[in-house]
């Protein structure tokens, strides 16, 4: 969740004061204890923990209760492998082989200033408590709810309603992100689908966990605790304050990387980490931005572009209605202006069954856009059907009257026709024609009675995402595809590539590789509806992974020569830098000058400044002159 150390400071008290107070905590304290014991060195176990001698002359010195019966390792001590743990979040101990000794941190601990003691301080804190990890980690619910809490509420707050707190993180409260609409308080829950029940007693009552939860928060020096009412200290305004507001998006940042960063966070707390971004906007103009990317964007993108609009209140109403007379996306609009009451003056907006029919669809395609592109078609009518059970009859006839993209393809596997991803494929022209498939250099790319506009996207690259918009034949073959994304990204070409549907695997013919040949597969035997996705993957090095869907059918134009790109955004990456995090390491280094690779990697990309190198660069107009090397009826 937390991707960045620095140290900030609105409290009253001095830098000094803090790192005092936080090498006082008990449980950094231990941890400190623990590492100054280890020194030069102690041998390990197989298992990587101190030998049963050693672990029982430690417990000793730390003051810990051994157990009842004899340990067999110091894997039987819960409170001692807690302080080994906090001493290896903090790098107070390094494990090399089977011994393990003090480490750096520790010597950064005791002799560095107090700025380096808080970024120790911190980044323990927080991996400590599970909230240090990538974007993609689940979060410690229970801490989490706990803090953001103490935040939201200044500071203070009961033990009541962090126990309540909790709960509605776990997916248990009355309302999406777990406040009452009518108050915006935090209320006990209705529901508990996750087993919190079970966790707090058969009475429901979660009040002992939560009191277990701020006793971990007590021994970091993080918090305050009388026995019913909870605050922060000044570590813990000060750990808050970067955990919500300092580590939230730049209020200057555009619209996807708002919503990158805050999607899939829990509600509550992507709501606090918004609030940068929103106030330093109007709510009309912020709701405008957050409608425009959702209109464009897909699964769980757009949902949380949505949830963060309505974040925007009442004053948003302009954006809403700008929005309202729009055909499919515009449904949107119209519900938020519908529910704005009796005393709104779009409160005479309703939906009609076209309306309601097409957030169905757009709200189930969502869910399949948030799920791995290799999951077969089967498998996905399958996960539908479950889901839906006995509304399937009355949910059907509901989307088929849709004219949602992408109904024709939910109807389908909710119909149980999506037998494989291949379905259909022995009645496809393609399949029956007896003339051979033309081979590549042939003249022109494989023509077909249909065009079908697909968006290419690649995987894990924001700030800026980089995605193409293309028109291609529908009967173009795998191997001249290839070629396409190749000329729409600006990729090198020097590398192996595979197509994948969640099946099989189509690239060049090889034995030990077990790809089936591209050559052989049209992209219309793959993609048979709007929103089916399948998988590119170039260089089998760096990873780089695409996905492909299908946006629309469209019969062809005679003005038009394919493949043509239409829009796009972001530059390609550099060829062989690494992959995801490579090219992400390769901007960092590019935007910092005092960077020890910085000139290294100026000359790698031949490039004379960093100025020179625009990670958001892409002009529709260049991708178009690449395309048209492929057809020998394009202008070049």
């Amino acid at each position: 969740m937390v991707s960045r150390l620095h140290v900030v400071n609105d409290d009253d008290s001095s830098l000094t004061d803090l790192a005092d107070a936080a090498r006082a905590g008990a449980a950094v304290s231990s941890a400190q204890a623990l590492a100054e014991w280890i020194g030069a060195g102690r041998a390990l176990t197989a298992s990587g923990v101190l030998k049963p001698a050693a672990a029982a002359e430690v417990c000793d010195l730390l003051g810990i209760e051994l157990p009842s019966e004899k340990p067999r390792s110091a894997l039987d001590i819960d409170e001692l492998m807690m302080v080994w743990s906090t001493a290896a979040s903090a790098g107070f101990i390094e494990v090399v082989g089977k011994q393990v000794m003090a480490g750096a941190g520790l010597d950064r601990w005791l002799d560095g200033d107090p700025e380096t003691t808080l970024v120790i301080w911190t980044h323990c804190v927080l991996d400590s408590l599970g909230l240090a990890g990538a974007p993609d980690d689940e979060p410690e619910l229970e801490y989490l709810a706990v803090l953001c809490t103490l935040y939201d509420r200044e500071g203070t707050t009961s033990l009541d309603e962090l126990a309540t707190s909790i709960e509605a993180f776990s997916g248990g409260g009355s309302t999406q992100d777990g406040r009452c609409p009518d108050c915006g308080q935090v209320h006990a829950a209705t529901a508990d689908p996750l087993g919190f029940s079970d966790l707090f007693g058969d009475d429901g009552d979660g009040s002992e966990f939560a009191e277990e939860v701020l006793l971990a928060l007590v021994e970091f020096g993080v918090a305050d605790f009388d026995g019913h009412a909870a605050s922060l200290t000044p570590l813990g305004k000060r750990l808050t304050t970067f955990m919500f507001r300092d580590s939230a998006p730049a209020a200057d940042a555009d619209t996807a990387t708002f919503v990158s960063e805050l999607a899939g966070l829990p509600p509550v707390v992507a709501a606090l980490m918004a609030r940068p971004w929103l106030d330093a906007r109007t709510p009309a103009a912020a709701a405008g931005q957050l409608l425009a990317f959702a209109e464009s964007a897909d699964g769980t993108a757009r949902m949380a572009a949505l949830a963060f609009a309505r974040e925007c209140g009442p004053e948003a109403a302009p954006a809403w209605q700008e929005w309202s007379g729009k055909p499919g996306f515009g449904v949107y609009a119209r519900a938020w202006l519908a529910e704005q009451g009796d005393d709104s003056e779009f409160s005479e907006s309703e939906l009609s069954d076209g309306d309601e029919a097409w957030m169905v669809v757009d709200t189930l395609a969502s869910i399949l856009d948030a799920l791995p592109v290799e999951l077969p078609d089967v498998l996905l009518s399958g996960m539908l059907q479950a889901q839906l059970a006995d509304e399937i009859a009355e949910v059907l006839p509901l989307l088929a009257s849709s004219d949602h993209p992408a109904a024709g393809r939910l109807v389908r596997l909710l119909s149980g026709t999506a037998s494989s991803p291949l379905a259909g494929l022995a009645s496809h022209p393609a399949a029956t024609s007896k003339k051979p498939v033309p081979r590549a250099g042939q003249g022109k790319l494989a023509g077909s009675d249909s065009v079908h506009q697909i968006k290419i996207t690649l995987r894990g690259v924001w700030k800026p995402p980089v995605w193409r918009r293309v028109l291609v034949p529908a009967g173009i073959r795998l191997d001249e595809l290839h070629e396409v994304i190749l000329r729409a990204f600006g990729w090198g070409g020097h590398h192996l590539r595979v197509f994948s549907d969640g099946w099989t695997e189509y690239g060049v013919p090889d034995r030990e590789l077990g790809h089936q040949d591209e050559s052989s597969v049209r992209l219309s035997q793959l993609l048979l509806d709007t929103g089916a996705k399948i998988r590119y993957t170039y260089d089998f090095g760096d990873d780089w992974e695409h996905d492909i869907q299908l946006e629309k059918i469209l019969p062809p134009d005679a003005g038009t020569l394919y493949p043509a790109c239409t829009a796009g955004k972001g530059a390609c990456p550099p060829d062989g830098c690494g992959g995801v995090w490579g090219y992400s390491s390769l901007k960092e280094t590019l935007a910092d000058p005092h960077d020890e690779e910085h000139q290294e990697m100026l000359e790698w990309l031949s490039l004379e400044s960093a100025q020179d190198f625009d990670p958001a660069g892409f002009s529709v107009e260049e991708v178009n002159i690449r395309l048209g090397r492929l057809n020998p009826q394009r202008p070049r």
